[in-house]
């Protein structure tokens, strides 16, 4: 499978918080067409260990898949990343023993030859969108969802469900909190498909309704981000960063 993508297009704002959190992969303003990974950060645990947190593991994914190329599909690969990062963070807090709170949320999509891998930990977001219908998302680490999971509550009742906001996974190195991610390989793909990596910040200001309505508009790309980015601004109580990706050309070996 031959994927290609248009430019990739991005948010990153501090908003109405006293520091920045988030971090994304690559750069805000820095991505191009030819990127085939792209990751998404929100720190916590305070001013300046959040903002620590999340860069080591943006800079820690970008490292594992530069000096180990994909070769075959599969979890293993992603696994391999993964404790790769949580490893990174406990070296991190090995050196430094008041950054042990600190923590951070990760989304990220992988392009390759067989698909794209998604890989989350936390409530940072992937859509995936088809005209105008959202055909797939991940599904928040949290309390409510964790419910959802095990079957003893629904999606709606989840989205009334106290503290949902709780997060229930995050990466802080395994001696801190060992943890796991949810690895999805998406397989069905075509020309116009959009994906849209963000973090929690984003949906404080716009729901999931609003972002597929926006995303199925006529706009151009640069119309889209910036409105999405606009109804974030004085409505979103976090830091909110996000990459929108239309997938330019699917081609089947």
């Amino acid at each position: 499978m031959k994927i290609e993508i248009h430019q990739p297009l991005s948010i990153f704002a501090q908003g109405v918080r006293d520091n920045m959190e988030d971090c994304i992969l690559p750069a805000h303003g820095k991505a191009a067409a030819s990127d085939k990974w792209f990751v998404v950060c929100d720190g916590m645990g305070g001013h300046v260990r959040g903002e620590i947190a999340s860069k080591l593991v943006c800079k820690g994914f970008d490292e594992y898949f530069s000096a180990n190329p994909f070769q075959l599909p599969g979890d293993p690969y992603f696994i391999g990343a993964f404790n790769h990062v949580q490893e990174a963070l406990d070296n991190y807090n090995s050196l430094y023993r008041d950054t042990r709170g600190m923590g951070t949320t990760v989304v990220l999509a992988f392009i390759h030859d067989h698909g794209i891998h998604v890989m989350h930990c936390g409530d940072s977001r992937l859509y995936h969108f088809r005209g105008d219908e959202l055909i797939w998302r991940t599904l928040d680490h949290n309390m409510a969802n964790e419910l959802v999971r095990k079957g003893n509550i629904s999606l709606e009742e989840a989205m009334r469900f106290p503290k949902s906001n709780v997060i229930t996974r995050a990466m802080q190195g395994n001696s801190v909190a060992k943890t796991s991610p949810d690895i999805h390989l998406m397989e069905d793909l075509r020309a116009g498909d959009y994906l849209f990596l963000c973090t929690d910040g984003i949906m404080d200001g716009i729901s999931d309704n609003q972002l597929t309505e926006i995303i199925a508009s006529d706009s151009s790309d640069a119309e889209k981000i910036s409105l999405i980015e606009s109804l974030c601004e004085g409505n979103s109580g976090d830091n909110y960063s996000a990459f929108l990706i239309q997938l330019k050309q699917v081609k089947s070996d």
